[in-house]
């Protein structure tokens, strides 16, 4: 927790007049403008500071974990600091007499969360307290993600985990690209819109980046900017210093990258630390070292066996007839299984590999409709007490009985099947009977794995349904006003809104291969009919040489 209130006071002076230089002098003020005059800016412990001591005095004084106590403690604390730069709407969160979470997925629940990993006994314990303690502010699913992907990150690292399995957890767990081109990180943290470049209303694949004039503080940019500072540093400060220029909100990405590399590197150097201190009250700085006092104690008594080893799960990619396994070098246990099992001339690599490789596997041409060559799947199955296990298998205390978790995946098998019928009946209808993967610009197409359907709009996220691995048990993870879409200035509906079988299957017809539902009218066209003028637009070769041989049409329609 020390490292996340230290990076809050260091970044603190460059929130509102950003660096890009790496060599700044620590805890020092530095001449910006603010409203068309030159002032300094000061370091100082700002509202990132206080919510984090609120969640540590909380773990403290509640032993019960209730979310009422929690609410209280943070309105306590805020109500006193209330000047330390809350943002409008959080404020009002501190002050009503009510307090009721907003949609959010801003970065204030993950800001405040690294308390949570320093007393967790396990990470699902870690998560689940993470979860909590975002709930009472923030509702949105990015905003909860962040603080769960927070608590995940500094857990690993105070249990001694590396940076290959934590990059590998942000990635696959989380979905969060720590592979963007750092120009283009730095123009989103900045708060620039990413829009494509026309000529004559064309696109022309080229983008650039446009001001909008206001910092961003989602955490679907400034977590990932946190994670991505700690594995690009060599120590604490080399880490904070990375995390303040980036830029953006300087202050919070480098309390949650400080949050992660000190209990990573040991500590926060006592030069550091010494810095800060001065800029604590007295209060801040007595609930600081209580807490540190009872993180230590708790790892006396329970002692932490520092090793590189990741949880049990591990990653198959698969293209076409090729498998490729992701495994740690010293998993040695988990390597010599695979060979066992599947012979010495397998492929396996590092988990850093995983993202690049991801990336040339699937890096197609996008001018026409479709993807030849199906997207990688990837999925996880578990190594566990020396046998090989998917998902439904993993023991564990809270699993759901078998007979549930097989009617899951008897529903799932059903949605999956439908899927297929759509997506085949969707290609017919647009003139292209090849295998490939469909790839729309501007309609709704289904992207089928073995383990969940997605549904896609062009390149923006619309929601998916699948088996949750942990569980085992049917999951919904909802698009809509959740994801990049934002950012590209366009919105897409929220696909599926129930877990009933008949209402997701419906939904998949009806927004993927609409006209065969029956629910298009004289103001909407049809999805079909867009997809049709994406096909028409194409500069794809091969999708041309298949309508220039299209076979036999079918008339669309969806099959009961």
């Amino acid at each position: 927790m020390l490292g996340a209130v230290a990076g809050d006071i260091i970044g603190s002076p460059y929130e509102w007049n950003n660096t890009q230089d790496r060599y700044f002098e620590l805890c020092r003020g530095t001449r910006g403008w603010f409203r068309g005059r030159e002032i300094t800016f000061h370091p100082k412990f700002t509202d990132d500071t206080v919510m984090t001591l609120a969640v540590a005095r909380w773990l403290m004084s509640d032993g019960d974990r209730n979310a009422s106590r929690l609410i209280q403690v943070m309105q306590s604390m805020g109500r006193e600091y209330i000047d330390s730069g809350f943002a409008p709407m959080f404020k009002r969160w501190i002050l009503s007499e009510d307090p009721r979470p907003n949609n959010s997925y801003g970065n204030g629940a993950a800001m405040r969360v690294s308390p949570v990993a320093m007393v967790a006994g396990s990470l699902p314990e870690a998560i689940a307290l993470a979860r909590m303690t975002a709930e009472v502010s923030h509702i949105h699913p990015e905003g909860v993600k962040g603080a769960e992907a927070m608590a995940q990150a500094v857990w690993m690292a105070r249990h001694g985990r590396s940076k290959d399995d934590i990059r590998f957890a942000m990635t696959h767990d989380f979905g969060y690209d720590l592979d963007m081109p750092e120009n283009e990180m730095v123009s989103l943290l900045a708060g620039c819109v990413k829009e494509p470049i026309l000529i004559n209303g064309e696109e022309t694949g080229e983008f650039y980046f446009r001001e909008t004039g206001k910092i961003d503080s989602s955490c679907q940019n400034t977590v990932p900017a946190a994670v991505r500072a700690f594995l690009s540093g060599d120590s604490f400060e080399d880490t904070v210093r990375r995390a303040v220029a980036y830029g953006g909100d300087s202050d919070t990405i480098a309390s949650m990258a400080g949050a992660i590399a000190a209990p990573f590197y040991g500590g926060v150097p006592e030069k550091i630390s010494g810095m800060c201190d001065v800029y604590l009250t007295a209060e801040l700085r007595s609930l600081m070292q209580s807490f540190e006092n009872v993180s230590l104690e708790r790892r006396a008594a329970h002692p932490i066996k520092v090793e590189h080893r990741r949880d049990d799960s591990f990653k198959i990619i698969r293209t076409g007839n090729e498998k490729i396994y992701v495994a740690p070098s010293y998993r040695t246990d988990l390597i010599d299984a695979l060979k066992a099992r599947f012979g010495d001339g397998i492929r396996i690599i590092k988990p850093s590999q995983m993202p690049q490789l991801l990336v040339y596997m699937s890096l197609q041409d996008k001018n026409g409709t479709y993807l030849e060559n199906p997207r990688p799947d990837v999925r996880t199955i578990y190594f566990q007490d020396g046998e090989f296990r998917t998902s439904a298998t993993m023991t564990g205390e809270n699993l759901p009985p078998k007979e549930v978790r097989d009617e899951s995946r008897r529903d799932f098998l059903e949605i999956h099947d439908y899927a297929l019928q759509v997506r085949s009946q969707l290609q017919q209808a647009c003139g292209y009977f090849g295998d490939g993967s469909i790839h729309f610009a501007n309609a709704y197409f289904p992207v089928v794995f073995s383990e969940r359907v997605e549904v896609w709009k062009g390149d923006i996220f619309a929601g998916s349904v699948g088996l949750d691995p942990s569980t085992g048990l049917l999951k919904i993870n909802q698009g809509g006003d959740f994801g990049p879409m934002e950012w590209f200035n366009e919105r897409t509906d929220s696909v599926f809104n129930s877990v009933s079988i008949d209402s997701i299957k419906e939904s998949i017809g009806r927004y993927c291969l609409d006209e065969g539902i029956g629910i298009c009218d004289a103001n909407r066209t049809s999805n079909v009919e867009t997809a049709n003028k994406d096909v028409a637009r194409s500069k794809d070769v091969r999708l041309t040489e298949s309508l220039e041989n299209p076979g036999t049409r079918q008339t669309p329609g969806i099959k009961r």
